[in-house]
């Protein structure tokens, strides 16, 4: 059964494209934009007529926001054939030449395929940005893209840092999920201090995607600190054990803004001490529970500035949701 749903999953490919090569960097483009669509929680490969809805939709965002990358913040194939479901959605990306990366959540290594070897298949396909991982850290497909100055090619200009919440405890005492691990933050610490020597002590605008919320959402939303976008439908399910990343990136500050998924049915975007903590739109749609129609959240950065402005997209639906700007939507509620 599984492999009848696999043969039209998506019905992302009719055919097969041939293999290109990704592009070597990512860059702001000559506007001094970057733009990103996020999709989250797809759970493909449970149901064909299911998995045809969430093709179109990723496609229908695909054509009308033409996004100059893609990334999967998790729960993003929830079968045993990981393979060729990646392959048919990379066949979509590669088609328009849209680079792409992901990160895993809790449910990707459910079945039969370990998590580091979902990471390696991820990191065969074409258009993938994945290029390196962190070594010898806490998860698996740790890693960070820079995005290349407009004016100079040799240039960072931002950071994106695709980060694994792992999955669940392996403490017997601490019920729930996993936590990002000691290693994973010193990591981060490290490289985000390496990038702001090099551009001469300011540290640069940077976002970080991940699949589990940090504890500190649940803060964000119930402290009214600012103004808050989109809905909360369901308590943040977060890890029981907060580790200390948040404080990490309050302490380097590049970090502008982190973007999760996991929880299906919250889609809200609000700030907790001047960086900006959003969920993406579940673009699982009936794959999942709730009943969100599936979407996905865009982000564009400005070359230059710490800003950028977001929005939800749905499927059917041309208008733009939840609009709003970093930070100037987010000012001091009176």
């Amino acid at each position: 059964m599984k492999k009848i749903i696999l043969s039209s999953v998506l019905l992302l490919s009719v055919f097969f494209i041939q293999a290109q090569q990704a592009p070597e960097k990512i860059s702001f483009n000559s506007n001094g934009e970057f733009k990103i669509a996020q999709f989250t929680d797809m759970h493909l490969g449970h149901d064909q007529e299911k998995d045809r809805i969430v093709g179109d939709m990723i496609k229908e965002v695909l054509d009308s926001e033409k996004p100059d990358l893609v990334i999967f913040t998790g729960d993003n194939t929830t079968m045993d054939e990981v393979r060729q479901a990646w392959e048919a959605i990379s066949a979509e990306l590669s088609a328009r030449r849209i680079p792409w990366t992901a990160v895993l959540g809790n449910h990707d290594d459910e079945y039969a395929v370990k998590r580091n070897e979902i990471i390696r298949i991820i990191r065969e396909q074409p258009y993938c940005m994945m290029k390196q991982v962190a070594e010898g850290i806490k998860g698996e497909g740790n890693h960070i893209l820079p995005i290349y100055s407009s004016k100079d090619g040799n240039k960072t200009a931002a950071l994106l840092y695709c980060l694994d919440t792992n999955a669940y405890s392996k403490i017997k005492t601490v019920k729930g999920y996993d936590w990002i691990g000691r290693s994973q933050i010193d990591w981060y610490s490290r490289e985000s201090r390496k990038y702001t020597e090099r551009n001469e002590g300011q540290p640069l605008p940077a976002l970080t995607f991940l699949h589990i919320p940090l504890p500190e959402y649940t803060q964000a939303w119930e402290s009214f600190e600012t103004k808050r976008y989109g809905d909360r439908n369901e308590k943040e399910c977060s890890p029981h054990i907060n580790s200390g990343m948040f404080a990490n990136m309050l302490e380097c500050g590049d970090v502008m803004g982190v973007f999760a998924g996991h929880d299906h049915v919250n889609d809200y975007i609000a700030t907790l001490y001047n960086i900006a903590l959003g969920y993406g739109r579940a673009s699982g749609g009936k794959n999942t529970y709730g009943d969100k129609t599936p979407g996905s959240r865009i982000i564009v950065l400005k070359e230059g500035k710490r800003e950028f402005a977001t929005w939800l997209r749905e499927k059917g639906n041309m208008a733009k949701l939840n609009v709003c700007t970093y930070p100037g939507s987010f000012v001091k509620e009176k």
